[in-house]
């Protein structure tokens, strides 16, 4: 088990995300979602950066960077806000409670509506239009184990 927003945390992220649904997750809803986010999934260029925005002291950093081409994430790091936030397509951030919620099982689509985790850079039409998708990419966050 990794610690939370640390590389190896952030290499599990996108192993995880990039085999993403298993067989459980992808019973669990309609094949015309899959088939919808599989639509989408081409399109999925560039980086998201989800910031952690109060992040005790001693992390590496704050924010994990994942670098999409294609719907798959060819890269993941865990970086600076300052430092991730200029790259991003993308930035999402939350507290540090809200992150720990997610982590613990939080609904990742009320992550999202009810802005524990809040759109902070980038074209907000343009991030809902794949609404679906970024949920799905948080629950494969959310499935992995951290302390």
């Amino acid at each position: 088990m990794a610690t939370f927003m640390t590389k190896a945390w952030a290499s599990e992220c996108q192993a995880v995300f990039n085999a993403w649904p298993g067989e459980q997750r992808q019973a669990s809803k309609l094949q015309d979602f899959w088939d919808w986010i599989n639509m989408i999934r081409p399109f999925v260029t560039g980086r998201l950066a989800l910031s952690v925005r109060d992040l005790p002291d001693g992390a590496v950093g704050d924010t994990l960077t994942l670098d999409f081409q294609a719907g798959e994430v060819t890269a993941a790091s865990v970086l600076s806000r300052a430092d991730a936030e200029p790259g991003a397509v993308f930035l999402l951030a939350g507290s540090y409670a809200d992150w720990q919620e997610m982590l613990a099982g939080y609904d990742v689509g009320k992550m999202v509506m009810y802005r524990k985790l809040m759109l902070e850079k980038g074209d907000t039409l343009q991030f809902f239009t794949a609404a679906f998708y970024w949920t799905e990419l948080l629950a494969a966050i959310q499935s992995v184990p951290a302390t």
